[in-house]
């Protein structure tokens, strides 16, 4: 899930720790083709209670499986376990595997994670995967260092019993975001002044990989190059009126509460008080729970006729100096492929392997547009991510503030785009 964005600049210090010489007695379990039960450490962080209990089952399916090979997992918050990553990687006997997040990235530039090219060559067959979205993960542009589990993807989600109530009909895939308004004007409903139904939840587009989607549908990008750009360009007609678009919707066309209203009010869709709002695949966990009123999703709208949709890969990494690589990569291969099927049932995540996402069952709980919103994205899905980490420090001290200069104070969009783009520009060429 993207919680850890928020962790980025934690991690700036990745590639000074990698220099530490540091002994570290063998971890347990023989040699490959010793004949003996090898062990591999694998750390993740946590996802709660639901999910991390999918992850044990998991592993435990795997050990049961593979009688020569015991993964020992780690679960931890977020944080603590990019820091034991970052201090394994960096003895003589580092985690065997670990899962991937955007920080990691600093410890590929480091020569730290093994390169799965061979592997993938070897073993996987890539005409049951959808391999031009692996892209990203090639790192140096022709091999992959990432192994693909699962995606994760943005989605339109809306109120039914609030469009049945103002005889609006349905989001469907052919909406635009001018619909969306339209819609969220008949949606909203003030009472004595005040307003107690919103249409649309704009301030939920108010992080980078969600407002470029708006972006991207024109035709527009913020990099060329989502490894090691040079530049960033954030003053574009493009940006531009994909971010005039959401903030007009919160304090121009007041169909949308703006970020001090929502979080003074609690306000959010799971209240009733929301009609529309763009979110994670990931709130399906929450959302499902819903008793209330009934609700649906949509693809993201289009632009015109254009349409993006923001994606991103869980993935597998094997560091570069395990003593196990013929065994780590056996559970990596396992986790692409006989284990598809499990986690396309169990409905969490979305599997990277076609023949297993396609023939999964439609859950009772999901609702109308679900396959069409959750599953069928692909074509126009573009990388939610960005690895440098001159990306992370430019967000943290030029981004951010913009998109809060933009979405929670209402200043000038145009205003706000330049001076961010000359400021994170000079940090890019530092």
């Amino acid at each position: 899930m993207k919680k850890g964005k928020s962790g980025w600049i934690l991690l700036l210090v990745a590639a000074m720790l990698v220099t530490i010489a540091a002994g570290c007695s063998q971890k347990p379990g023989g040699a490959s083709g010793s004949g003996e039960k090898v062990v591999l450490e694998f750390v993740r962080w946590s996802n709660g209670p639901a999910l991390d209990a999918e992850e044990e089952d998991k592993i435990k399916r795997f050990n049961e499986s593979h009688p020569n090979i015991e993964v020992q997992m780690t679960l931890l918050p977020w944080d603590e376990t990019f820091r034991k990553i970052e201090l394994s990687l960096a003895t003589n006997n580092p985690v065997d595997l670990f899962y991937w997040d955007v920080p990691a990235y600093a410890w590929y530039k480091d020569g730290l994670f093994k390169n799965l090219q061979p592997y993938f060559d070897r073993d996987l067959n890539m005409d049951e995967f959808d391999a031009n979205l692996f892209e990203p993960f090639k790192f140096d542009g022709e091999n992959m260092y990432a192994a693909p589990e699962n995606y994760q993807t943005l989605t339109f989600y809306y109120n039914k019993t609030l469009f049945d109530k103002a005889g609006v009909s349905y989001p469907t895939a052919d909406w635009t975001w001018e619909d969306v308004l339209a819609a969220a004007q008949k949606l909203t409903v003030t009472e004595g002044g005040k307003t107690t139904q919103y249409g649309f939840d704009a301030t939920a587009l108010g992080i980078w990989w969600a407002w470029m989607a708006l972006s991207w549908a024109q035709g527009g990008q913020l990099v060329a190059d989502v490894h090691e750009p040079t530049e960033v360009t954030l003053n574009t007609p493009e940006n531009k009126a994909a971010l005039q678009f959401i903030q007009d919707m919160i304090y121009k066309h007041k169909v949308s509460p703006d970020v001090a209203t929502k979080d003074a009010g609690g306000l959010g869709f799971q209240t009733g008080q929301i009609a529309m709002y763009v979110g994670g695949d990931w709130d399906l966990g929450s959302l499902k729970e819903i008793t209330d009123f009934e609700w649906g999703m949509a693809p993201i709208p289009k632009w015109g006729d254009g349409r993006a949709t923001p994606y991103f890969m869980g993935a597998y990494v094997m560091a570069n100096n395990t003593e196990h690589p013929e065994e780590a990569w056996e559970f990596i291969k396992w986790a692409m492929t006989e284990n598809q099927k499990t986690l396309a049932e169990q409905q969490s995540w979305i599997p990277v392997h076609n023949p297993s996402r396609d023939a999964a069952p439609t859950p009772e709980w999901a609702p109308e547009g679900y396959k069409e919103a959750r599953l069928n994205w692909t074509a126009d899905g573009r990388i939610g991510d960005i690895y440098s980490i001159k990306w992370r420090e430019a967000f943290d001290k030029y981004v951010a503030p913009m998109q809060d200069e933009i979405f929670i104070n209402g200043g000038d969009v145009e205003a706000a785009l330049k001076k961010a783009e000359q400021e994170v520009n000079a940090l890019m060429k530092q």
